[in-house]
């Protein structure tokens, strides 16, 4: 009786390790299943979060340059005008998918209170992606 109670409770307690595991891949897995989300989970890795680890997981070649730059130019901003922009992230459309690759094109808006006035600009960005085991950023540019 014994043997069984204990080959129960240790069934039971692999059950749950695997569940754990499962969950576990799940939550910290990137989503990088579309174009589009992929560029969601980009920017704001690099843009809202400041995260560049977790950014590089969303790129082809762990940086994009341009995006750098950008983000380099806001935190300038930044401190120069002694506020915190909040970066939005709006309209994000695939507008090209052939294969593997696609074309995303995303408005990047930046907001902040300065001198007690609400100011607002917005950029529109195109990303290029390219589908290696998962939708991944590998260039991006400003148009506009």
């Amino acid at each position: 009786m014994l043997t069984v109670v204990a080959g129960v409770l240790a069934l039971l307690c692999l059950g749950g390790v695997a569940t754990a595991l499962v969950w576990y891949n799940r939550a910290s897995t990137p989503d990088r299943s579309t174009p589009d989300v992929a560029v969601i989970n980009y920017l704001q890795a690099t843009l809202v979060s400041g995260d560049p680890n977790r950014a590089k997981l969303f790129t082809c070649h762990g940086a994009v340059p341009s995006v750098d730059e950008f983000a380099a130019e806001v935190a300038r901003r930044e401190q120069e005008l002694g506020v915190s922009f909040s970066i939005n992230i709006e309209d994000v459309v695939v507008t090209e998918t052939a294969g593997t690759e696609a074309t995303v094109i995303a408005v990047i808006r930046r907001s902040a209170s300065i001198d007690g006035i609400h100011q607002s600009l917005a950029d529109t960005w195109q990303f290029d992606l390219n589908n290696r085991e998962g939708w991944r950023v590998c260039a991006g540019s400003r148009i506009s």
